[in-house]
């Protein structure tokens, strides 16, 4: 029986898999509830746990096992990556399977060698590492060589990646311990302070998904409930998506000031080489409306949002996997 092959974006937020042959086969929160007054068992993973979060009782305990691009909880994250093999079916085969994992830029050894701890809870047979921004590029079809670089930004769930990047390397990079989860509180955030009303982690990723937007002049509305931080009774609003563009902004330029910085450190061929190319957005962050022009004004310089840009790390994922040769210049050196 052949070797199975996976790529797996096993974000905070999100958890990707790309199967060789298959294409991708699974996309879902990287979540579970978990019933304590049953010894921790797994009540519900990944959808099914997501949709429990702010409506639990004092019995079940909502667990993200992947906190900043880090493993936080090797127990549940074994038990979520088993569900989620199960769901793809490959549950028969699972100990010949090969895998690449995402990490985050500059993964240390300690965070590696969690992943290897899972790995090996999960059955897995070989697993290779390999650094977002690389896998992102690949899922875009960037072209980079030892001598072309690029330049990426993955905005992930709970970690952005910012790198310039060729095949000798990672030229200059950095992980930011924040993402899509930054948005999603800086909304919570600025709908109590400005409208006096309560919403959960669930309703501030709606607003961003349904009305999020960059444009100041965005009239797109939604009607948002919450608690009325008054009266403590139920309540909705009317929400414009120009009346939160000043949370969601925080975020943004908090990232093109940390890119800014690493674009400062490049030497004077490279930065010509990005120039020239430009920058590369991905992640689930990259899809809020208007962010391609907001950052052109930004950065002067052209902007691609990825097609897909939320699976696009484990689409690249899978390029690698399927190309030995790439896979061994691009994969993170490890005991």
């Amino acid at each position: 029986m052949a070797r199975v092959k996976l790529s797996i974006n096993f974000d905070s937020f999100y958890t990707s898999i790309y199967r060789s042959e298959y294409g991708l086969v699974l996309k879902e929160p990287s979540v579970a509830a978990v019933d304590e007054a049953q010894g921790g068992a797994i009540k519900a993973i990944g959808n099914d746990a997501k949709k429990l979060i702010g409506k639990t009782s004092k019995t079940t305990k909502i667990i993200f096992p992947v906190f900043e691009g880090e493993i936080v909880n090797e127990k549940v994250a074994i038990s979520v990556l088993s569900g989620f093999l199960k769901k793809i079916e490959v549950k028969n085969t699972l100990f010949g399977a090969e895998v690449v994992f995402a990490m985050p830029c500059g993964a240390t050894a300690e965070m590696i060698n969690k992943y290897k701890k899972i790995s090996h809870g999960v059955g897995f047979s070989k697993v290779h590492f390999v650094e977002a921004p690389y896998l992102s590029a690949l899922g875009q079809r960037v072209p980079f060589t030892d001598s072309a670089p690029c330049f990426v930004i993955d905005m992930a769930g709970g970690v952005t990646n910012i790198a310039t990047l060729s095949l000798d390397g990672i030229i200059a990079g950095v992980s930011v311990n924040f993402g899509d989860n930054k948005i999603c509180a800086d909304i919570i955030d600025f709908i109590a302070e400005r409208y006096s009303i309560q919403i959960g982690l669930l309703t501030a990723e709606r607003l961003k998904n349904e009305i999020g937007s960059l444009d100041d002049n965005d009239s797109l509305s939604t009607v948002v409930n919450g608690r009325d931080m008054k009266t403590g009774t139920p309540t909705s609003i009317n929400i414009k998506a120009c009346d939160i563009v000043e949370p969601i902004k925080i975020y943004f330029d908090k990232i093109a000031e940390i890119a800014m910085s690493v674009l400062q450190k490049l030497p004077p061929e490279v930065s010509a080489d990005v120039r020239r190319s430009g920058i590369y957005l991905s992640g689930i962050a990259s899809s809020v409306y208007g962010l391609e022009n907001y950052y052109k004004q930004k950065f002067n310089m052209n902007v691609n949002v990825a097609d897909n840009a939320d699976v696009v790390v484990a689409l690249g994922g899978g390029i690698a996997i399927g190309d030995k040769t790439l896979l061994k210049k691009i994969e993170l050196k490890t005991k």
